[in-house]
């Protein structure tokens, strides 16, 4: 039987909370001899070669581990080299992923051609699966709020020197239920999420690798994903342009088919070396598009995250500039010529 989906992990030095993840792709309600998962261990310190070498999935898994960290781009591109499935669907190690995930994209895959599927915007909210002694000290505040209502906060975890599991793998796989009982909160905006559903303009901006599909063919076409870019500087965002230009849909699955596992946010920090991602847009394509050349104001996709709406609706006005009033037109040329600079 041919594979519909290969889904595509790549972890680096989170073997915890990648452990529950692989666990919820057990419960998926999608037949199983229809999708692989393939977990690329991107140079990891901790437990997580371990962890893969034990488990025993009740899927088709493959594993591929690096001696050197070369950050999620090449850890994604040889995913891809890997996958056996018509879609692949990449998934981060701390999307924690409810049953239908892979019958959801199924659905939409089969009624649309030639899309891009996202989570996005609808794969925000947090799940406190582990206590970490290195969250900070608003963070642990958050996790306390919300984990007494459910009767699970307990005083001792303020005193651990190591990170305390809240949420077991056998736990998903006896009782998924339970999830509900550590549920966090939703940082977007409302206004946010409107402008992530929308697609008259920058569309490619829903292609986020926290959870999203597309045909391997296009993204084999495209290129992959560009290996210069690192965690943070729009990876993602900088493929999801280029299968924008080769003329694929870009559709959310507009419901929520998983959580995302807190952790430190420290544990996100950039590469001070780091590319910005429009920097290669521009060397790829110019900039004469709009919607690369307005990305210069951010210097990478985090910067940009929560100005999307603002960077969306200036891209509306020099949409229609030559239908403003004069004065709101010199303005919009002032913009285009300061960013050109």
């Amino acid at each position: 039987m041919s594979l519909e989906f290969s889904v595509v992990i790549p972890t680096y030095n989170r073997s915890n909370q990648l452990s529950l993840t692989l666990a919820a792709l057990e419960m998926q309600s999608f037949p199983r001899e229809k999708f692989e998962v393939i977990v690329v261990d991107d140079g990891s310190t901790d437990a997580t070669k371990d962890l893969l070498m034990k488990y025993r999935a009740r899927y088709k898994f493959t594993f591929v581990s690096e001696n050197t960290r070369r950050g999620p781009a090449a850890a994604r591109n040889l995913g891809i080299s890997q996958a056996r499935g018509k879609y692949v669907l990449f998934c981060d190690a701390d999307y924690l992923v409810l049953p239908d995930l892979l019958q959801s994209h199924y659905l939409y895959h089969s009624k649309y051609k030639n899309i891009v599927l996202s989570d996005t915007p609808y794969c925000y909210t947090g799940i406190y699966t582990q206590y970490f002694p290195d969250f900070s000290p608003w963070e642990k505040k958050q996790m306390q709020y919300f984990l007494e209502k459910t009767g699970l906060w307990k005083k001792e975890f303020l005193r651990a020197e190591e990170p305390i599991d809240i949420i077991t793998p056998e736990d998903i796989l006896r009782n998924m239920e339970k999830i509900k009982l550590v549920l966090g909160g939703n940082f977007l905006t409302a206004e946010l999420e409107n402008e992530l559903l929308k697609t008259d303009v920058a569309p490619w901006l829903l292609f986020i690798t926290r959870c999203v599909s597309v045909k391997k063919e296009p993204l084999l076409k495209a290129g992959g994903f560009d290996e210069r870019l690192v965690r943070g500087a729009g990876e993602d965002w900088e493929l999801g342009y280029r299968l924008h230009r080769l003329g694929l849909s870009f559709l959310s699955v507009n419901k929520v088919t998983g959580f995302h596992q807190e952790h430190p946010h420290a544990y996100r920090t950039l590469d001070k070396n780091f590319l910005p991602f429009y920097k290669v847009l521009h060397e790829k394509f110019g900039s004469e598009d709009p919607e690369l050349l307005l990305l210069s104001i951010w210097d990478s996709s985090d910067e940009i995250f929560g100005d999307i709406p603002k960077y969306k609706n200036t891209l509306r006005l020099l949409k229609e500039k030559d239908a403003l009033p004069d004065k709101t037109r010199h303005m919009a040329d002032l913009l285009i010529k300061s960013c050109k600079r």
